[in-house]
């Protein structure tokens, strides 16, 4: 009986090793294929970029005199203040623009815009290109032209404090 166990259990390997081989001689060789598919991007669109535009005020220089009443070290009769400009926003940088200044204010005791601006020159220069990112030094000039028309216009210059509000303004190209 052992022997019978033994002579089928040789039988069903026999048996398992031929069908596996015959399965290998089967197929006679095996041909690749191919398929496809698509992926799909969805593409956003630019957006109106916020910026802002800073600008620090300026401390007072030299002692300003009308042109002509010059001294020498001590009186000056214009002076270029200096203003530093930052035009920035995310996603801006690299932009260019144009910066616009304007005087917007005048201010020097009780005297009125006009008796100003008969005595000081103000020379805002060109508009000049500013690129966003990059701060931009944009000078203007203040002169005193001329001397006041009266002992009235005298007594509010004398040792007055001439204030000068600018408007900054950028214009994306």
């Amino acid at each position: 009986m052992k022997s019978r166990k033994m002579i089928i259990a040789v039988l069903l390997f026999a048996a398992v090793a031929v069908s596996g081989a015959t399965f290998a001689f089967w197929a006679s060789g095996v041909n690749g294929n191919n398929d496809s598919a698509t992926g799909t991007v969805t593409i956003g669109e630019g957006e109106t970029v916020e910026t802002t535009v800073t600008v620090a005020d300026v401390a007072a220089g030299g002692t300003l005199v009308p042109v002509g009443y010059e001294e020498s070290g001590v009186t000056v009769n214009n002076e270029d203040k200096e203003f530093t400009v930052e035009w920035e926003g995310t996603g801006a940088t690299g932009a260019t623009g144009t910066l616009n200044v304007s005087v917007t204010s005048l201010s020097l005791g009780t005297l009125t815009q006009a008796e100003i601006e008969s005595m000081f020159t103000i020379d805002v220069t060109a508009t000049p290109s500013i690129t966003a990112g990059t701060p931009l030094t944009h000078t203007i000039n203040i002169e005193f032209t001329n001397e006041p028309a009266d002992q009235a216009m005298y007594d509010q210059v004398a040792s007055g404090s001439l204030v000068v509000t600018f408007d900054f303004t950028v214009n994306a190209d």
